[in-house]
């Protein structure tokens, strides 16, 4: 009786473990890998050390020209699937992005997290969404996504409508409407302080606060080659606490809001691809973002209004010109011009103190233009030539400003008269020529590290690819 009681006990057990096993293991076929990736090396001359560095001015990111970016690796895995219900499918998909970048420097290869130039993971997306339900128009998505649209890709810049972060959204066919819950940890920041001090029975602990961010989007197609978006933002901070007064830290509630239009027109050329965008945008309070080279409208610009302890008057312009002209199969071209005018809501027009007395520029103006051009030599053999304008001026100083020119000949295995033809495998020479208060201020990475100096080179060898 114990012998079999025992086998019985045995046979249970392995089929728990069976069952637990088949569980876990996956069988879904329908699955796609995608990735955006560029990696290089790259060095500067003049610099001690040799170590490249972007020639770009200061608050402007990639916008002047990209080729010097430091390495960065993007890995997307994503499940689909539709189930079938009276006929009618849904598609679902579930995907998730993996990005890996360096913090100084190209040393992608040789690092640990924990030497120079360590590798930063992060995951800019992890959501899922069903669209066309039911074999509706009607799509919802849940989760953190890079919810962005056109880019300047020369100057790696998502102008407009780049919302990407975390929250929900639903879509009817032009139409959608998102819910964003930004926020941050850094006990540092103050623009505004999403953190406060929460003291409860006497005993202070750090706290966070939400900013909600609802947006309406609609577009409308006036004809085959023109379509027209319209942009709707409000965005809300809530309070501190509500029953604390006192403590540091803590402040009322506050709120913003954006309105925009982009016109996207197709060209007729020879060869198809060529557009014209045309983008404006107004953000009010603490919807006023967009620097650094980004544009999202929720990383507020400025300083408060230390005696209302609000953004009341903050507000940013943002105008962009886009175009992408294929005349023929021998040439292409690529241009854009932006405007950006910025101010927080201190009444200074230089400099003002934020919530941690800390002084910082309260009014900025950034305005670049760029072209990329493509010579089809061969199939496989592009010359890509670049020349921007960059022009940054913060407070009531003097505008820094840089010319940069630079020749990128680029071998294509794909073989494809195409500007978006990938993977490149580029040799770069940039060069860059800065005014006397970007010298003498050393508004650039690459004169922080040479000194006031009026020329700038990099010199690199460069690949970028892109699978989706």
């Amino acid at each position: 009786m114990k012998l079999r009681l025992s086998k019985i006990l045995l046979a249970y057990l392995f089929s728990l473990l069976a069952n637990t096993s088949f569980s876990q293991t996956v069988t879904n076929k329908y699955f796609s890998v995608g990735s955006y990736g560029r990696i290089g090396v790259g060095f500067s001359p003049a610099i001690a050390g040799n170590v490249g560095r972007s020639l770009n001015l200061n608050g402007m990111g990639s916008i002047g020209g990209r080729m010097e970016e430091q390495d960065y690796l993007e890995m997307i895995g994503a499940l689909h699937f539709a189930p079938k219900i009276n006929d009618q499918k849904t598609q679902i998909n579930i995907q998730t992005r993996l990005a890996l970048y360096t913090t100084q420097g190209q040393f992608m290869g040789n690092v640990t997290s924990q030497s120079f130039g360590g590798i930063t993971f992060s995951l800019p997306e992890m959501y899922a969404e069903a669209t066309n339900i039911m074999g509706s128009k009607w799509s919802v998505w849940i989760g953190a996504r890079l919810l962005r649209y056109n880019d300047i890709h020369i100057a790696d810049h998502f102008y407009f409508d780049d919302h990407s972060s975390q929250g929900f959204g639903i879509q009817y066919k032009n139409t959608s409407l998102s819910l964003l819950f930004p926020g941050a940890v850094d006990t540092t920041s103050s623009l505004p302080p999403y953190f406060y001090l929460n003291i409860v029975n006497g005993t202070p602990t750090l706290g966070l606060r939400q900013r909600t961010v609802i947006i309406g989007e609609h577009e409308f197609k006036l004809n085959e080659k023109n379509t027209l978006k319209l942009l709707g933002e409000y965005h809300h901070l809530a309070d501190a606490t509500l029953e604390d007064k006192i403590t540091p830290l803590n402040y009322p509630s506050d709120y913003g809001w954006v309105i925009g239009l982009k016109h996207i027109a197709t060209l007729n050329t020879p060869i198809p691809g060529s557009f014209n965008q045309f983008a404006i945008r107004y953000g009010n309070r603490i919807a006023n973002g967009g620097d650094g080279g980004g544009s999202k409208t929720w990383l507020t610009y400025g300083a408060p209004n230390l005696g209302t302890n609000n953004f009341h008057e903050a507000y940013s312009w943002a105008l962009i010109e886009h175009i992408m002209f294929n005349p023929g199969n021998k040439f292409s071209i690529n241009g854009y011009g932006l405007y950006t005018k910025s101010r927080g809501a201190a009444d200074s027009l230089n400099k003002a103190p934020d919530y941690l007395g800390r002084s910082l520029f309260n009014r900025k103006t950034d305005f670049a233009v760029g072209v990329r051009t493509f010579v089809y030599l061969k199939d496989w053999f592009h010359l890509m030539n670049e020349i921007s304008f960059a022009s940054r001026k913060d407070g009531t100083q003097d505008a820094a400003q840089m010319i940069k020119f630079g020749i990128i000949p680029t071998f294509v295995p794909t073989a494809k008269r195409d500007p978006w033809a990938r993977p490149h495998l580029r040799l770069v020479y940039t060069v860059a020529h800065y005014n006397d208060f970007a010298k003498n201020n050393l508004y650039s990475p690459y004169l922080q590290q040479i000194g006031n100096k009026s020329w700038g080179h990099y010199i690199g060898i460069k690949t970028e690819w892109w699978l989706y």
